[in-house]
């Protein structure tokens, strides 16, 4: 490939989604040339080393990516602007898929957006999952030969699983519940379980390590009402040490009601060597396999208390378990997988 021409990224956001964290990662471990096109500077992009283009507007992102190439889009609304107004004819546009394309992870309006706009104008689909890239094959009637798996980035090196399994927790048990402060990461149900678990006999006390993005203050506000009636349950907000968090906590809850499209979390639990409870949809069911954690369906407190009892079992089993599956997720192998898959695209 031409160093001279680069691929280009494009984001519409500087909010440390999932989405964004694992570009960053991918721009900052690639040998391929890169360059970040972003409508948000500052934020999960600041001191970034590669070459970032800030366009507020339509007009100037229109001007950063004129001379066309590969451009690859990092959302569903930086693919839609794309598609729509600003990326030149002679660019090959690609999506990177992110969430599901159901009506469940996206409203109406952007999914009848995605097929009669972007659809048209988007030549090849990157995805986080195989369930995601399920849900393109379907919603926009694609062959599988426009759509690429291609595993998100999740901070867990291939040299930090040389670690022994954990040692079975003491009392009181530490869970873990880390993401976004949304509806539909259901953390309430986390808090939730720790009663079942009371009635299990298993002390247990729950972090909740995470903040609300993108206008979801008041279900923030109901989860806080909630920790407050629950002594064993505490708020932390954002977390930027995740390993640290990892390392001081025993089993991480995943509540989600809806498909998670990936699951950058679970990876790092397992790399952790921590045992997850994951519901069992989407990216989870192919990120855990049996011995590593545990499946439970959605909005079921008492189905994640039995679950992490079951867990405790043999806990040390589950933690080696843990850290032999998330060889298969590491930064390396996902970065050498999206190079194998861009150099392709390029050729």
């Amino acid at each position: 490939m031409n160093p001279s021409s680069p691929v280009t990224f494009v984001s519409h956001t500087n909010k440390p989604g999932g989405g964004e964290l694992a570009l960053r990662r991918y721009l900052e471990a690639t040998g391929l040339p890169v360059r970040l096109v972003t409508m948000e500077s500052g934020g999960v992009w600041q001191g970034l080393d590669q070459a970032v283009v800030h366009a507020p507007d339509m007009r100037r992102l229109r001007a950063a990516i004129r001379e066309g190439g590969l451009v690859v889009a990092n959302s569903m609304r930086a693919a839609a602007l794309l598609s729509a107004t600003a990326a030149p004819r002679r660019t090959r546009l690609v999506y990177w898929v992110r969430d599901g394309l159901t009506d469940s992870a996206m409203s109406a309006a952007a999914l009848l957006l995605t097929r009669t706009v972007t659809a048209h104008r988007v030549t090849h689909y990157l995805a986080n999952s195989a369930w995601t890239a399920s849900t393109v094959r379907e919603a926009l009637h694609v062959s599988s030969e426009d759509v690429d798996v291609v595993y998100s980035m999740s901070g867990v090196g291939a040299g930090s699983l040389a670690r022994p399994p954990r040692r079975v927790p003491e009392s009181p048990l530490r869970l873990l519940f880390l993401g976004r402060i949304s509806p539909w990461k259901a953390p309430d149900v986390a808090v939730q379980a720790l009663r079942a678990l009371r009635h299990l006999d298993i002390e247990a006390t729950l972090t909740i390590a995470g903040a609300a993005h993108f206008g979801e203050d008041r279900y923030a506000r109901h989860l806080e009402h909630l920790v407050a009636q629950e002594p064993d349950a505490t708020l932390v907000g954002h977390v930027d040490d995740v390993s640290r968090l990892l390392a001081t906590h025993d089993v991480l809850v995943h509540c989600s009601t809806v498909p998670e499209p990936f699951g950058q979390v679970i990876v790092q639990a397992l790399g952790a060597g921590c045992p997850v409870v994951v519901t069992n949809h989407g990216g989870p069911r192919e990120i855990v396999q049996p011995g590593c954690g545990a499946f439970v369906p959605p909005r079921d407190p008492v189905a994640v208390a039995e679950a992490v009892q079951s867990l405790l079992t043999d806990y040390r089993r589950h933690s080696a378990a843990a850290l032999h599956r998330a060889a298969d997720f590491t930064d390396e192998v996902a970065c050498a997988s999206t190079d194998d898959v861009l150099e392709r695209l390029l050729a």
